[in-house]
């Protein structure tokens, strides 16, 4: 049997402990803190999200930009040159062209490595939910020797129950990346609306729901975990947070409390997602039982 490679784009937000744990190869993404361009890594050496998010705050322009196919088929070769085939688990094309980029390289690559496989699964979340669907599929493939089609079969049967909510903070910030109007950014600001949004079974951003307070926001958060039931196998609740962690930790404490989970960690969103999002979203993301499409 081949060996494999699992490799995934830096928007899935994978600490480096399991990047390191389990051989993980991550594809870094541009960003931009007004004029200056860096790149966001798994340890963020580049910029720290603390410098990121204090830029971000004090009004600094935040964008970033898909990974090109260049990037992706050097990338991909230097793995491929090791002799080993690979699965790619990358931000949804429902958010980003960067899935399609994936693709391309891997049909060009195809031709000149002809005895390899690569695999371009498209997500259909992001973020933390994005790393924790293959963070489990790395650990069930070290822990009972999957092979290359079993892991692209669990990869793509368990993120249709993965269940992701998250509030945002700054409604300015999905006003600047076309998320949302200008009018409901304003309107929504003086009403002090904190938007729910998920996304759907084809990786696009919904809104769920519009709540009137952070403190009402973060409890529907935790509701949701409770309505979704979470699966028994997979009894880990994920708190992502962008430049909050006051937030998380009240979240966590509370599903700990309230029984809904035995096993909550916490996890930050780095610069290119909290590009869009911006200072102070917080999300959960756990597997589900009764999750219903938007």
């Amino acid at each position: 049997m081949a060996e494999y490679c699992l490799v995934s784009d830096v928007t899935a937000e994978i600490s480096p402990l399991n990047v390191e744990k389990y051989g993980i190869r991550i594809v870094p993404m541009t960003f931009y803190l007004g004029e200056k361009e860096y790149h966001q890594y798994p340890d963020n050496h580049e910029l720290s999200m603390k410098e990121f998010y204090e830029g971000q705050v004090a009004g600094l322009e935040t964008k970033s930009s898909q990974i090109t196919p260049a990037e992706f088929t050097k990338e991909f070769e230097k793995i491929l040159k090791e002799g080993k085939d690979i699965i790619y688990y990358g931000l949804s094309s429902g958010l980003s062209g960067t899935y399609n980029s994936s693709v391309i390289a891997a049909d060009e690559l195809m031709d000149k490595y002809p005895d390899r496989r690569i695999k371009c699964i498209n997500a259909i979340c992001a973020s933390v939910g994005e790393g924790y669907i293959f963070v489990m599929a790395a650990k069930k493939a070290a822990e009972e020797n999957m092979d290359f089609d079993e892991v692209v079969k669990y990869i793509e049967e368990t993120q249709y129950r993965i269940c992701h909510w998250f509030m945002v903070d700054n409604l300015d910030q999905l006003r600047k990346g076309g998320r949302i109007s200008a009018v409901s950014a304003i309107v929504g600001s003086a009403l002090n609306i904190c938007p729910i949004i998920t996304t759907n079974r084809e990786g696009e951003l919904r809104v769920a729901a519009k709540v009137r307070g952070k403190k009402k926001a973060m409890s529907y958060l935790i509701d949701k975990i409770e309505e979704d039931g979470i699966r028994a196998e997979n009894d880990l609740v994920m708190v992502g947070h962008a430049n909050n962690m006051e937030a998380a930790e009240k979240l966590k404490s509370e599903i700990l409390e309230r029984g809904l989970a035995n096993n909550v960690e916490i996890a930050d969103i780095g610069p290119v997602i909290g590009s869009h999002v911006g200072s102070g979203m917080c999300a959960v993301l756990f597997v589900g039982e009764n999750f219903k499409d938007i």
